[in-house]
């Protein structure tokens, strides 16, 4: 087809039936990992551009929890870029989200993508955050657009909750832009003393950790061990939240053992109190699942003090459900506390 021979208005924007397909060479446009698309496309909300019943464009979201969602896939045919078709079908896309309640939509590219990144601000998204050398660690062959090797990954959030602000993204948020000042990385074996003296730190400030001040026995070398092996682990990770040098958060991620587990990983997470009810804990939540899903994991699961009611709201944001309760499991400050059990299946 020769793109002179359409009309603007003549362009269809429709969502897809589940039993219909995606032209992947489509996809790759946007994306030219195809194994990571194999994996999310199935779980994906697809809506098309057509022109006399000719895919031109696609685009692909994800819900991430309740009222978030990640647009993974958004691609134009080369012959009919630049000529307002994604922004007719982004337009579309976000309407249809904003019908479903959404109040934040988040979208990640490349540094080096200088189209898309105007692209997406001209409709509202604002840039939040880099995840540096993010194409460096995910894609064997390097990646270079408009002359410029494309190392980090730039992420841009749109939000109808508020326009003059974030804090509605996180409910219980003091200062929501911190998180975006937050650097959130995999843990280096050079940080084995600082993260030793930060959870130390932690058990002394809250009672939602597992042990009581002064329990833990955990020295620099041993921390430095675990770290060692989660680097070399296919399943198993330990994630820092950095702020002006200082580590204030961490979530590890244990993957399981034996081969009927390894799927399946358990999560330990703390942020100091001083940081805490920021977004932080969502941002280290964030990175792992992508991670996760990067490693095509299926489980994530984690235990809960049943009084710890702000990080139950969070997990469930996030897609965690109650699996379980483990009633009078813990004794904090003298008295019985449940223990619940959640899980969430990617």
């Amino acid at each position: 087809m020769e793109s002179s021979n359409y009309s603007y208005d003549s362009v269809l924007i429709r969502a897809q039936s589940n039993h219909e397909s995606i032209p992947i060479t489509l996809l790759m446009l946007a994306d030219p990992d195809l194994e990571a698309i194999e994996h999310y496309k199935a779980y994906c909300r697809w809506w098309t551009a057509e022109i006399a019943n000719h895919i031109v464009g696609v685009c692909g979201v994800l819900q991430r929890a309740a009222q978030e969602w990640e647009i993974m896939n958004i691609a134009v045919e080369v012959d009919y870029e630049r000529q307002g078709i994604g922004s007719k079908l982004l337009d579309e896309v976000l309407q249809q989200l904003k019908q479903y309640k959404a109040q934040v939509v988040t979208v990640a590219t490349g540094n080096s993508s200088l189209g898309a990144l105007a692209f997406y601000q001209k409709h509202g998204f604002r840039m939040i955050r880099i995840e540096h050398d993010h194409f460096i660690r995910h894609y064997q062959q390097p990646i270079i657009e408009n002359g410029i090797v494309c190392r980090d990954q730039v992420i841009l959030q749109k939000t109808w909750a508020d326009s003059n602000s974030l804090s509605s993204v996180y409910p219980y948020t003091k200062e929501p832009y911190l998180a975006m000042l937050v650097s959130v990385r995999i843990a280096q074996m050079k940080d084995s003393g600082a993260l030793v003296r930060m959870k130390q730190k932690l058990d002394e400030q809250t009672t939602f950790m597992l042990l009581e001040p002064g329990e833990r026995n955990l020295n620099e070398a041993e921390q430095r061990e675990m770290i060692r092996y989660a680097l070399r682990s296919a399943n198993s990770n330990i994630f820092l939240a950095e702020y002006e040098g200082q580590i204030i958060g961490y979530l590890e991620a244990i993957g399981g053992k034996v081969a009927r587990n390894r799927h399946s990983v358990y999560i330990v997470v703390g942020v100091l109190q001083e940081y805490a009810n920021r977004g932080i804990g969502r941002r280290l939540f964030q990175t792992m699942i992508h991670w996760a899903q990067d490693r095509h994991l299926h489980r994530l699961e984690l235990n809960v003090q049943g009084s710890n009611e702000r990080a139950l709201h969070l997990y469930r944001s996030l897609g965690f459900r109650i699996e379980g309760i483990q009633k009078n499991a813990l004794v904090v400050e003298h008295q019985y506390v449940d223990l619940i059990q959640m899980g969430l299946l990617l």
